[in-house]
């Protein structure tokens, strides 16, 4: 059974590695980086798949806020990387304008990062808790196989069970029985 936690350091992966991809393509297009061609694009969505499964799998390292910034600064990089290196034209380098666009989407990415993972929580818990009460089955119609010893009693005691028996039996031989033996 996955656990709630489970679930979360999941989805915390999964917005790290998409929301790095979809920020660092953004950032990159505000600072006159342009917008990647569909092989930086692949390069780029690998890179960030990656780095959004090494988030999921290490959870321990990205819970608190600066294991997520560190995180997230090292898919920024890694993005900027990929596109920097596929893309035509594109030099590398990093401008003022660069650096600032892609440090906004780390925050952007972190506050959205968090907001999930509270939000999460609350619809697993909703949801569980719509689940127990939808297969919960009230306590009158629960059939029951429990042995009820109160109500049962021993007929084979009762003067009412003997009485029923009465005192009729076999004939008692008047006519003689030995008569009919010989």
């Amino acid at each position: 059974m996955i656990t709630a936690e489970q679930t979360v350091r999941r989805v915390r992966g999964a917005v790290v590695g998409a929301a790095s991809g979809a920020t660092a393509v953004a950032a990159h297009a505000l600072a006159h980086g342009g917008l990647p061609s569909s092989a930086a694009m692949t390069v780029m969505l690998a890179v960030c798949g990656a780095v959004g499964w090494t988030v999921a799998a290490h959870a321990a390292a990205f819970e608190s806020w600066t294991g997520l910034l560190v995180g997230l600064t090292g898919a920024q990089v890694a993005a900027h990387l990929a596109l920097s290196v596929v893309a035509d034209g594109h030099s590398g380098g990093l401008s003022g304008q660069m650096v600032s666009m892609h440090a906004v989407a780390i925050v952007a990415t972190a506050a959205l990062c968090r907001a999930l993972e509270r939000s999460v929580r609350v619809v697993l818990t909703a949801l569980i808790r719509v689940v127990r009460v939808l297969l919960s089955v009230p306590a009158d119609r629960r059939p029951s196989w429990t042995v009820r010893t109160g109500e049962l009693t021993n007929h084979r005691l009762t003067s009412a069970a003997l009485a029923a028996i009465g005192t009729r039996g076999p004939p008692t031989g008047r006519l003689g029985t030995s008569s009919l033996l010989a």
